[in-house]
This record gives structure tokens, sequence and C-alpha cells, in this order.
């Protein structure tokens, strides 16, 4: 599930930066100020601390794509998802 999120983020970012986004044909031509910060959402371990904090950083990259293309969504959805990210780790 947390790869296929990643993945839809970074096929999120391929649409906003006019690369081709299915099956993934454009995350190698992802500039690294998109990739790198979700290198973090790749599982080490199979541990629930491991996989929180692998899906906080998904989580994190859905909302910086919201940014980029819709300020309001962002205020609308962004607390719910941080929410999401924090009920995770208690």
């Amino acid at each position: 599930m947390l790869s296929a999120m990643r993945d839809h983020v970074l096929a999120l970012a391929c649409l906003r930066l006019d690369l081709p986004a299915r099956e993934g044909r454009g995350f190698h031509r992802l500039p690294i100020e998109v990739t790198r910060p979700l290198e973090g959402a790749l599982v080490a371990r199979l541990e629930r601390e491991e996989i929180a904090r692998a899906f906080s950083v998904t989580a994190e990259g859905l909302l910086r794509e919201i940014a980029h293309v819709d300020r309001d969504l962002l205020a609308r959805v962004g607390p719910a998802v941080r929410e999401l990210t924090t009920s995770w780790r208690d």
C-alpha cells in the first residue's frame, strides 16, 4: 500500500512537470528536489514504527504536491492528513 501511495505521489509530480506519469515512465526524469524527500517513504523493516514513519514521509510528499497546484485544497485536507500520520504513532 505504501509503495503504491508513493508511486501515486511521484505520478502527480510527473503530471505537474509534464512528464509521462503512467507506469512510472517519467519517475527517472523527476528532479532530485522531488525524489530525494520521498526516499524515506521506502519501508526498511516490517515494524509498526518504521511503517508509520514511511507513511508520514509519503503523506508529506502528497501534501507537497497538493501545495503546488491547489493551496485551498491543501488548507482543507492538510490537517486531516497530518492527523492520520500522527495517529499512527500513538
